[in-house]
């Protein structure tokens, strides 16, 4: 189970920055007239809506977290979090992308 909840930690830290930067562009746009999105994510894969990125990382690093410090989890609560996970990293990565453009 460490050894699983280091790599969540992981990835935690990989999208810090990248959300950390992502937030920074947004509000640059935002400022200039454009990203006037209400949410990032319209799915329900996340509670939080928000038109930053750290909201959305800030609930996954809540549950990976909170299965820390219970030392327990169950299969759902995990695939939710690993989704979460890959949704902001794909996310992330294509808005990159289309700001390179």
């Amino acid at each position: 189970m460490d050894q699983l909840l280091e790599q969540l930690d992981q990835n935690l830290k990989e999208l810090y920055r990248k959300a950390l930067d992502a937030d920074a562009l947004l509000e640059q746009l935002q400022q200039q007239g454009h990203a006037k999105h209400q949410s990032i994510f319209a799915e329900e894969l996340f509670t939080v809506q928000s038109n930053r990125f750290m909201p959305y990382l800030s609930e996954t690093a809540e549950q990976i977290a909170a299965m820390r410090q219970t030392q327990q989890f169950n299969t759902a609560t995990l695939q939710r979090v690993v989704q979460q996970l890959q949704q902001l990293h794909k996310t992330l990565a294509e808005f990159k992308a289309a700001l390179a453009n």
